[in-house]
Order: C-alpha cells, then structure tokens, then sequence
C-alpha cells in the first residue's frame, strides 16, 4: 500500500515550443504533471513513467525521449557557462563510452540561451566528447517545466521509462557504487 505522501520530483513538464514570455501566437504548450516516486510499505520508491519529452537533436530536429524506450537513460540539462557540468560532462562521456554497446545513453540537453545547436555540437567536439551526442532543450521549456533550480541537474529513468533518482547538482558519476547501481538497472529488462 502506498503512503499518503507522495514525494514530487518532477512538478510540471512543459514540452512545448514556446517563446519566452509566452507571447501571443506562439505554439500551444504541452503541460504534464508528473509524481516521480512515491514510498511503498517497504521504504523503497515507486516509480513513475515520465511522460514523452521534445527536444533538439545534433541538427535541430525534434528528438524524443520516447525513441530512447527500452534504455536506461541519464537526462542531464548543462551549460557550457557552467563548471561543475562541464566535470559532470566529462565523467557521462567517460560512462557512455562504457556502455557503449548497452541499452544506454546519456541525454545532456544544453540549457544554454546563447548560440545554437550547432555551437553545442563544435563543443562537445572541441572538448574530444566523442561518445555524447549533442541536444538541446528548446527555450529552457523542459527545464523550466521540470523545475530545474540548478545546474547540472540529472534524471535517471529506468528501462521502462520510469524515473528512478532525481539528482540536483553534480554527481559522481564514475564511482563503484554509481556504476554498479547503472548496471543494475541496465539488467533489469
């Protein structure tokens, strides 16, 4: 039996292309409203499917979170303005290229406001990122949506697309335990 309270990680989700602002005439705007876990009798959090999110990919293009069904996903919103991203970066490359051949991806959205996907492209490149793929979020929506008060900030969603850890800030990535506990994830179909 699920507990009353229900621990909200992820509030609003807005996947929607939307000038800041949101002025007249502009694209209507997607709203979803997601609980990401709430405690079973057991103390361990249920978790929730996040619902399909829009983004761009390396050349513009709309990109969604649903083509990445069946993988255990790390969605991490960054800025190239941004230190302790650029280290989260570095280590997400360093464990993409580790589970390469994995139902695994990482999906660091630039939140940059400046520049375009493109520039976030020549990035990752300059910096020899060669296993992460460049995206972008869409005038911030996603992160605004998702109430990001920080970056880096990182979603990990299960195989099943559930949310399984919301982690504000930077993240040992490359740890024992944090790598062990991607594997596990990744075994569990």
């Amino acid at each position: 039996m699920v507990r009353s309270s229900v621990v909200w990680a992820l509030a609003l989700i807005v996947a929607g292309l939307i000038p800041p602002g949101g002025a007249k005439g502009s694209e209507p705007r997607l709203t979803y409203i997601v609980p990401a876990a709430a405690e079973s009798d057991d103390g361990e959090p249920e978790r929730f499917k996040i619902p399909d999110l829009i983004f761009a990919d390396g050349s513009g293009m709309p990109t969604h979170l649903a083509q990445f069904s069946g993988r255990v996903v790390i969605l991490t919103f960054w800025s190239r303005t941004c230190g302790p991203c650029l280290k989260d970066l570095m280590l997400l490359n360093q464990i993409q290229g580790q589970f390469a051949n994995l139902p695994f991806s990482v999906v660091a959205l630039s939140e940059d406001s400046t520049g375009s996907i493109g520039q976030v492209k020549a990035f990752l490149s300059k910096q020899k990122y060669d296993y992460l793929k460049p995206y972008g979020d869409i005038n911030s929506g996603l992160a605004q949506g998702m109430g990001v008060r920080q970056l880096p900030s990182s979603v990990i969603i299960d195989r099943e697309g559930r949310v399984a850890q919301v982690i504000e800030g930077s993240y040992p990535w490359a740890s024992t335990e944090t790598v062990a506990r991607l594997r596990q994830l990744i075994a569990v179909p």
